[in-house]
């Protein structure tokens, strides 16, 4: 006779779907992520997917980091933060490297430099950086000066760095702050534990305020030019 399955030990009710099985359930057990949480991801997910299909993304010149704000924010990898001609032709004086490899000597001693030392990894907290690093673009905004966010390949750690600014100074969700990045990198991937982060963080943001849903003024605290170009 079959053994009897407990309500406790029954599988839960798949959402992110059966190609990401295991990641869900990583999800799950190890970050506690909830079902409206899973369902969010998931949206975020299709996003990704329609977004990278769409014939209105530009064009990628890798040779280049990717312009998120006119005249303010660079996303690139960790070849253009090495890149010292590259860093002095776009006016670049301040670098966020968020990565587990140092810069070399002198472009630390060239530039003003945060180092995040973090492995793009599923049990790496990368939220409770989102203050520091905000508050070190915005103090880079107020100056007019320009910063590059870069990690190894400019995919996930560097992602969701400019996503919690985005969603901080310029959007009301991290659907619509990461609409809009991936307009400009199409790259831009954060892993599935940084992005149910990144979704906790944007509850903590209405929380205290700092966003308001039921107001919808995207772009209205610091207005973002639209660019046709991205990566």
């Amino acid at each position: 006779m079959a053994k009897s399955t407990s309500s406790t030990e029954q599988s839960p009710t798949w959402i992110l779907g059966p190609a990401l099985n295991f990641m869900e359930d990583y999800l799950r057990k190890s970050c506690k992520a909830t079902d409206d949480e899973l369902i969010y991801l998931k949206s975020i997910l299709d996003l990704r997917i329609k977004k990278r299909q769409s014939a209105e993304i530009g064009r990628a010149s890798y040779g280049f980091p990717s312009v998120v704000i006119d005249n303010f924010l660079y996303h690139g990898d960790l070849g253009h933060a090495s890149n010292i001609g590259l860093l002095n032709q776009l006016g670049i004086q301040h670098i966020i490297n968020i990565c587990d490899c140092k810069l070399d000597q002198i472009i630390v001693d060239k530039f003003n430099v945060l180092w995040i030392n973090l492995y793009d990894e599923l049990q790496a907290d990368i939220k409770k950086h989102f203050d520091l690093t905000n508050e070190f673009l915005y103090n880079c905004k107020q100056k007019n000066e320009k910063v590059l966010v870069h990690c190894q390949m400019g995919i996930s750690r560097s992602s969701s760095i400019i996503l919690a600014y985005l969603m901080k100074y310029h959007h009301d969700s991290l659907y619509k702050a990461y609409d809009y990045l991936l307009e400009r990198r199409r790259i831009a991937a954060p892993n599935l534990s940084f992005f149910l982060q990144l979704i906790r963080y944007e509850n903590e943001l209405r929380e205290t305020k700092e966003i308001d849903e039921t107001k919808h003024q995207d772009d209205k605290q610091n207005p973002i030019e639209k660019l046709n170009s991205s990566i």
